[in-house]
């Protein structure tokens, strides 16, 4: 069983956005600090080995931003060239391709994405699968999210918390 304290390096704060530079594939930059969000998607556990049908769902309801939550693929691995095969599966998919072609998205892991089911700050490999989780989601070389334990960052969207 996990412990709470397993989710907290998990938690996206989504009251705000900074601006961020576009990841290195095909994506859609994040909103202006100043731009007005009321449509935000929000989605987690997506096997890359499965079809995902839910994509045109989602898109449907055209999102101002899409939040994975965690599980963006189920790497349950200790072999880095199979984890970063399993990004590049998630990334081949039709519809995950058209949401980051027309939805910002914002991305935090969890433990199939960190390397192993259940997996803690104990696993061997975690800053080698922190920087192909980074690098695949587009996170910027000087992004504080790369000097630290963990992927944990917050967005800040101006007027959003009072």
């Amino acid at each position: 069983m996990l412990s709470s304290m397993t989710f907290l390096p998990r938690i996206l704060v989504l009251c705000a956005f900074l601006a961020a530079t576009a990841p290195a594939f095909a994506a859609t930059p994040l909103p202006a600090r100043d731009a007005e969000l009321t449509r935000i998607a929000f989605g987690s556990c997506s096997k890359e080995t499965l079809p995902q049908p839910i994509w045109s769902a989602v898109l449907a309801t055209k999102p101002e931003l899409f939040v994975f939550l965690g599980d963006n693929i189920y790497g349950d691995t200790r072999d880095m060239d199979v984890l970063r095969g399993k990004y590049a599966r998630l990334a081949a998919i039709d519809g995950f391709r058209a949401l980051r072609a027309q939805v910002p998205v914002v991305a935090t892991w969890d433990d199939h994405d960190f390397g192993e089911d259940d997996a803690g700050g104990d696993y061997p490999m975690k800053e080698q699968s922190r920087g192909i989780f980074l690098d695949f989601w587009g996170e910027p070389a000087d992004s504080q999210r790369r000097g630290r334990d963990g992927v944990y960052t917050s967005y800040r969207k101006a007027g959003a918390c009072s």
